[in-house]
């Protein structure tokens, strides 16, 4: 048996810059947090043994009292390592490869467990290592790059005075996402957070709710954009307080960055405003931007209020993006519908017809880079999206039904047990979510990125799935 992650990510670095932080075992700890020690015995060349351990508080000492030396069975300098750490009835090996590409470099991670208890361990000791991989890659670019103002540091425009990017709620998937992509790119990043905890980003404190220093040091720059992902998670019970909460932690945090911005003595360069297709209601009808938005209740009141909220920005641009659900191996709505699908219950919710909308996570990066006058991806050009509303959907939302098919064979579980609306309610209750999510039926099309043709890299949901399966 044989479990396997594979992930890549584009530098704008040579690669030598980031061979002098890989070639350096020991400091594979200080961009992979999973890893609590790391060591080489001797120099590093192809047959030399080491030792690392996992920062685990539990599997660290016990992998440091048991696991043998790992070996190193490939090394190219510039371009290639690769090591292997023996398990019971097999081994897991770990591979970085290096490949200069449009300006930069792709940085990909190859992370495999074979053996009768490869999926065993490839929870234990596999998954932590590629858990996060974003966030890694940002901690590696600021290892690996010059600092400001040393040959070979980047900017966008080759200035001193590069565009500053802030963040709010940066600290969730999408933030952490977007985040680590625009580092890696050499972009200059800070995150607004309610509470400082380790990071790859600066972080400027806030509290979502009044000014501070957090809004003098943005008035003082010379070119700034703003990226407003701020809001709990969804997935709650839909009882009035919780929408309440849910609008207040999407409302205020906005309403306090527009109020900021009009004291500023220069308007906000580029500025991306969250908020979700959601805001069309429960129909069967497509949707697009210039779809009426109905004055339903419930979630749908609650981005209404979100959008209203962002009324009198000082932006020279600005893009409200209407996000679908984004999938990706990390979200969390993947990881609890497959959970579901892995336990039997991977059938139809309620009639299995409501459409479900959606987006691959690098299709949604590449939308947000649009939005920030960025182009979409390495190597490719600017798409000049208008201000205004932006569907970050896919052209190609699905009925639950397909959807729950592709779920059950990613999980490799052929049967699902279907849910009817009723038994969604029970069991929504018990996993203290909102059953709307899965019930209600949202059809959203992107023709604001279709009329300036954005490429998708998934337009389908089985190559999505694929991707994710990889």
């Amino acid at each position: 048996m044989t479990w396997q992650r594979t992930s890549t990510q584009w530098f704008r670095l040579p690669a030598e810059r980031l061979w002098t932080v890989l070639e350096r075992l020991d400091r594979w700890p200080e961009w992979n947090t999973a890893v609590g020690s790391a060591a080489v015995v001797g120099s590093l060349r192809e047959g030399a043994t080491g030792h690392y351990s996992p920062a685990h508080p539990l599997m660290g000492p016990l992998h440091r009292r048991t696991a043998p030396a790992f070996r190193v069975t490939a090394v190219d300098p510039g371009r290639r390592l690769a090591f292997r750490q023996p398990q019971p009835g097999g081994g897991q090996d770990v591979e970085w490869t290096l490949e200069e590409r449009a300006g930069g470099t792709d940085f990909t991670q190859k992370v495999t467990l074979d053996g009768p208890l490869a999926q065993q361990f490839g929870l234990t000791a596999g998954e932590p290592l590629v858990r996060g991989f974003a966030a890694q890659c940002a901690r590696l670019y600021r290892l690996a790059a010059p600092a400001a103002g040393a040959p070979g540091a980047a900017s966008d425009d080759g200035g001193e005075h590069a565009p500053l990017t802030a963040i709010a709620g940066g600290t969730g998937f999408l933030g952490t996402s977007l985040g680590s992509e625009l580092v890696c790119d050499g972009q200059r990043v800070v995150l607004l957070t309610r509470a400082r905890r380790p990071s790859p980003f600066e972080q400027l404190a806030w509290d979502g709710r009044t000014p501070g220093a957090w809004s003098e040091r943005l008035g003082a720059e010379p070119r700034l954009r703003i990226v407003n992902l701020a809001g709990v998670s969804l997935d709650m019970p839909g009882t009035p307080e919780n929408l309440a909460k849910l609008e207040a932690s999407r409302v205020e945090p906005t309403r306090t960055l527009v109020e900021a911005s009009r004291t500023w003595e220069r308007p906000v360069e580029r500025w991306l405003q969250q908020s979700a297709v959601g805001i069309y209601g429960d129909s069967y009808s497509e949707a697009d931007e210039s779809t009426p938005v109905p004055p339903v209740p419930g979630l749908a009141a609650v981005v209404r209020a979100w959008e209203a909220a962002f009324d009198g920005a000082s932006a020279e641009r600005s893009v409200v993006l209407r996000t679908s659900v984004v999938l990706a191996r990390e979200a969390a709505i993947l990881e609890r519908l497959a959970t579901v699908a892995r336990l039997g219950g991977g059938g139809p919710l309620g009639t299995g017809m409501q459409w479900f909308s959606w987006i691959h996570e690098a299709d949604w990066n590449r939308a947000a880079r649009a939005a920030l006058g960025l182009p979409t991806a390495p190597g490719e050009g600017t798409l000049d999206l208008p201000d205004g509303v932006v569907n970050a959907t896919s052209p190609y939302p699905v009925q639950n039904r397909e959807l729950m098919a592709h779920l059950r064979e990613f999980v490799g579980v052929p049967l699902g047990i279907p849910a009817p609306a009723p038994l969604l309610r029970v069991a929504a209750g018990v996993l203290r979510t909102n059953p709307r999510l899965a019930l209600d039926s949202v059809r959203a099309v992107p023709g604001v990125l279709r009329a300036a043709r954005f490429d998708f890299r998934y337009p389908q949901l089985s190559g999505a799935f694929r991707e994710i399966a990889a």
